[in-house]
């Protein structure tokens, strides 16, 4: 099974904005997906600028969120059951994030282009200064590599801080756990209908796919029920 890992870093905002959904920003041509997002946050702020109060306080920054994606993973991980006999028992899942180096790659790819986004004109706008008087950027988190071009800087940021995109698939894959109607091979009438199924997962929120086959097999066992 596989998981499209999240790249990405939170910036602390020194004005706050109107809180906005994710929004894709970009697209490079390997299909690496960029978005954005602003959120009141729900963290406590060190006194870290001299923007913010002397004390940790929760004032409740607005966070500017930029974070990438790949829709197509090469990493592959498990899912196996922790118990044959008892059902409670949660199964074991690894998903080994980047352990192919294609995708721990495309992250590296992916994160240099933040750096880039980052010495924009607009982007200076959003700097604040510390107590010394030098002027950068207030990471919510692990700050992006000091040295975007030292490759095992960039792969050791990615793997500290890839989070999930919640698009987890494969592990009840059509033809080796489901037969081609989805009713699960050496069982009756028992059908697997969600992401699981799927040997790579859409660009982008699979819910819409998913939603769509669920309809068409729902379909398929109303008209053979009726036949």
């Amino acid at each position: 099974m596989s998981d499209n890992p999240r790249f990405g870093t939170n910036i602390v905002l020194p004005f706050q904005v109107v809180p906005t959904s994710g929004k894709v920003v970009g697209i490079l041509q390997d299909n690496i997906y960029f978005q954005s997002l602003a959120s009141p946050s729900p963290f406590l702020v060190p006194p870290t600028f001299s923007l913010l109060p002397p004390h940790p306080t929760s004032i409740n920054p607005t966070l500017a969120t930029f974070f990438g994606k790949f829709s197509e993973v090469h990493s592959k991980g498990s899912l196996k059951l922790n118990s044959s006999i008892d059902v409670k028992k949660s199964p074991i899942v690894q998903f080994n994030y980047y352990s192919h180096p294609d995708d721990l790659a495309r992250c590296v790819k992916g994160v240099r282009k933040l750096g880039d986004v980052f010495k924009t004109p607009t982007m200076e706008k959003i700097k604040t200064q510390d107590l010394k008087g030098n002027k950068g950027f207030m990471f919510l988190g692990l700050p992006l590599p000091g040295n975007l071009w030292n490759d095992s800087a960039v792969e050791e940021y990615c793997k500290k801080t890839v989070a999930t995109y919640w698009h987890y698939h494969g592990g009840c894959l059509v033809g080796k756990v489901v037969d081609g109607n989805y009713k699960v091979i050496g069982t009756e009438n028992l059908r697997v209908v969600d992401g699981s199924t799927f040997s790579i997962s859409p660009g982008t929120n699979p819910m819409a796919t998913v939603m769509m086959l669920g309809r068409y097999v729902g379909l398929k066992i109303v008209q053979q029920s009726s036949s």
